[in-house]
């Protein structure tokens, strides 16, 4: 119950806010997985048997780590009508990794809790299959951290097709419960709750992995221009061979390119949308399939397209904002400027930050629109002579208060994150901040 209340406060504080309602909605999908928790909670304490002992809570843990595993596999179909309700398919996949290593870490208790569950029936293939449940997920939780990953060199395609099992040993953690838990054959409508549960999730993993990919119709496209531009950056762009997909400015984009490596599918945030619906992509080398298309993708290359996804969009913010660029996160920024209709009527400070000055690719572009708009000022960052970009040097730059301020960030896991704490310490709400996560190992 009071962790309930506490829910239902933040809540409230969060519609109370004078923030644009996209922004509050994006709250919901994981106010609705903590509160659904609660209640499952609820349900089961009412059940409790007495005396009840660790063997109980052992239980109830076993059914949280089900319900929220069962909330990865949701959140793994990429619906884009889940999109809104969570801030975009890239916080979508935040969720998805969080529920699952919450999922895990929930049976670990479990299975210390109940191994000398008292009244429990003895099931040979329900206990195989809570054994086969744990180390699966576990080997999978293993793999899917950065660091192991990158020690034993596992590239993106082998792990997601690794990754693509995790509702098999969900499937099994589901039957393992129904076959030994002594509260479900106890009370139907524990029993009911429970089925609905793991049905929903293994109803997500069956349309992900044969219903999706049956009905899945991605846009047709061909590679008109290939630019090679300094730091191993492919400007593409794209023309439509049916109907264009219709794409917002800050959106991002599965997509496969036919050729030697053809069809590994990858995201990459569009740098700009054309009248006519071509698009373009700014691509970094920065991997090994990244590389591969930076020493072959030529014109006349044919690539499907996905999407598009994500609520990366500055009409979110208020009339002062801060944008923050590193790399080839100026992408999104790109795509931005180059429809700037809405920049009437806001204050910008535009942060470009670059390694050295042959890095800031498409400056003069950036430059020349900020001519055209008063409200844009650029704030070119070299950091080999410079430094790196820093909280505090924004306050001082930047025109009224930074608390006042929608700050957009596309760039480096660790430097949205740095910055992120940073703002946070200075003041500046969450609901203020805004990034792109492109993290979808």
């Amino acid at each position: 119950m009071p962790l309930l209340i506490a829910a239902v406060v933040y809540w409230v504080q969060v519609m109370r806010q004078p923030i644009d309602p996209r922004l509050k909605r994006r709250h919901v999908g994981g106010f609705l997985i903590m509160a659904i928790g609660v209640v499952l909670v609820g349900l089961w304490v009412r059940q409790r048997p007495e005396p009840s002992n660790g063997w109980f809570w052992g239980e109830v843990l076993g059914v949280l780590a089900v319900y929220v595993l069962c909330w990865s596999l949701v959140l793994a179909t990429r619906v884009r009508v889940l999109e809104p309700w969570f801030g975009g398919l890239d916080r979508m996949y935040l969720w998805h990794r969080r529920t699952a290593v919450v999922g895990f870490l929930l049976l670990v208790p479990h299975v210390f809790l109940v191994r000398t569950a008292a009244g429990q029936s003895v099931s040979q293939i329900g206990n195989g299959l809570g054994v086969l449940a744990l180390f699966g997920l576990a080997a999978l939780v293993i793999v899917s951290l950065s660091r192991v990953a990158h020690l034993i060199r596992l590239a993106y395609e082998p792990w997601l097709l690794i990754h693509r099992t995790t509702g098999l040993f969900v499937a099994a953690a589901v039957v393992h419960g129904a076959l030994v838990d002594p509260l479900l054959r106890a009370s139907a409508p524990l029993q009911v709750t429970y089925l609905i549960i793991g049905g929903i999730g293994l109803l997500a993993y069956v349309y992900q992995e044969l219903v999706a990919r049956l009905i899945a119709r991605p846009g047709a496209y061909v590679v008109r221009q290939v630019e090679r531009l300094a730091g191993e950056t492919l400007d593409v762009t794209l023309d439509a061979v049916t109907a264009p997909i219709a794409v917002r400015p800050g959106q991002f984009l599965f997509v496969s390119f036919g050729g030697a490596d053809a069809w590994q599918r990858h995201p990459f945030s569009v740098a700009g949308v054309a009248a006519d619906g071509s698009l373009r992509l700014s691509i970094r080398a920065l991997g090994d399939y990244t590389r591969a298309l930076y020493a072959r993708l030529e014109a006349g290359a044919a690539a499907r397209i996905s999407g598009p996804y994500g609520l990366f969009d500055y009409t979110l913010g208020g009339a002062r904002q801060v944008w923050i660029a590193a790399g080839s996160g100026v992408a999104p920024f790109l795509s931005w400027l180059r429809q700037p209709a809405g920049l009437a009527g806001r204050s910008i400070d535009f942060y470009y930050s670059v390694r050295t000055q042959a890095d800031a690719l498409y400056l003069d572009e950036i430059q020349a629109v900020a001519a055209r708009e008063p409200g844009l000022r650029v704030h070119l960052i070299v950091t080999t002579t410079q430094g790196r970009l820093t909280v505090e040097q924004i306050q001082r730059d930047t025109i009224g208060r930074l608390i006042d301020t929608h700050v957009f960030l596309c760039g480096p896991l660790a430097m949205t994150e740095s910055f992120t704490r940073g703002l946070h310490a200075v003041g500046v709400p969450r609901d203020q901040i805004h990034s792109e996560h492109f993290a979808f190992r």
